[in-house]
């Protein structure tokens, strides 16, 4: 890969993502300054796809990228491109206060915008609750029989559930119960709690055994059973609007792509820390996200991972707007997350 390879190649990407169609000789020649002829521009096309950076469809057509062309363009010849204040100050309104408090919320609210900067398809992944540690956990009285749990971790999930029960229980019950397991389950993971040192605590109050049971049996529910993570979508119809969607079969099989939650898990995996990491095309862990980019970024705080956020679209993506703008929406939400 010399420096005119180079340049051939990136011309040829740069048209190909915003025509989504085949590049030609006479395309390049015309449209960019190269500097050498169509014929030189043809045999070095040629050895681009010998070398498996670009692709032909058909023999009488132009040639598109390959992945492995993308992966060379991202990694050393893509210039990413800037942020207008504009947009910077359009971020920072939308997205000022974040509230760890209720931190799941915040991110699924703020969907619409990010979808709406790129103008992709955006996913929310948010982990299971089950390895969250408790900030709080508070019984509300609602009716005479029936009470509010709700639970906060220090990762800013809330879970709530309404307990029926077959006996009233006296308001300042419900206070020293409040008390009692707040102060043996502050900053631990649910599993690691000991109900009976619990209990044995809430003795004194005299209050049913099967009643605590039914207390603890729904903050083992909200915690043990919640297992697998939370996904949440914004803008498909945004992929739906590139010419390569013009079949109803193309609909089709995004919609059901979409649909197939369990299959997102391993596509938002994302190991790149406080890094933006790539996924282009086969790179991608599941057959249906093989003609798609995934560009990843985590929501981090204290080292632990909040929430990860997917922008989805297809292989030709505008890798330098994307990327860049992903990027300043994840350290600006890392750094303002209170």
């Amino acid at each position: 890969m010399n420096e005119r390879k180079s340049k051939i190649l990136y011309s040829i990407i740069q048209d190909f993502i915003y025509t989504g169609e085949p590049v030609g000789s006479r395309t390049l020649s015309r449209k960019y300054n190269l500097g050498i002829s169509s014929a030189t521009i043809r045999n070095e096309m040629s050895d681009l796809e010998e070398l498996g950076f670009l692709e032909q469809v058909h023999i009488s057509s132009g040639r598109r990228p390959s992945n492995k062309g993308y992966r060379l363009y991202v990694d050393k010849l893509m210039k990413p491109k800037q942020i207008s204040n504009e947009e910077k100050k359009y971020i920072e309104s939308n997205l000022l206060n974040l509230d760890l408090f209720d931190f799941e919320n915040i991110l699924k609210s703020k969907l619409s915008l990010i979808s709406k900067l790129t103008n992709l398809a955006c996913v929310l992944k948010i982990p299971s609750v089950i390895e969250n540690s408790i900030k709080s956990i508070e019984f509300i009285e609602i009716s005479t029989y029936s009470i509010l749990a709700v639970i906060i971790t220090n990762e800013g999930i809330i879970r709530n559930n309404i307990i029926k029960l077959n006996r009233i229980i006296d308001h300042k019950s419900i206070s020293v119960i409040n008390k009692i397991i707040n102060d043996h389950c502050i900053s631990r993971r649910f599993e690691d709690i000991d109900l009976d040192l619990v209990w044995e605590s809430v003795q004194c109050l005299n209050l049913d055994r099967n009643i605590f049971d039914q207390l603890i049996l729904i903050l083992r529910n909200l915690f043990m059973y919640d297992t697998e993570a939370s996904y949440y979508f914004e803008g498909i119809d945004n992929i739906l609007s590139y010419p390569e969607f013009n079949s109803i079969d193309k609909v089709r099989e995004l919609v059901c792509f979409f649909n197939n939650i369990n299959r997102f898990n391993g596509l938002l995996n994302c190991d790149c820390g406080n890094n933006i990491q790539i996924k282009i095309g086969e790179e991608n862990s599941i057959e249906e996200a093989k003609n798609y980019s995934v560009v990843l970024g985590n929501c981090i705080r204290n080292g632990k991972v909040l929430g990860t956020i997917g922008i989805i679209g297809l292989t030709r993506m505008d890798y330098a707007k994307i990327v860049t703008m992903v990027k300043f929406l994840i350290d600006f939400i890392n750094t303002n997350i209170d």
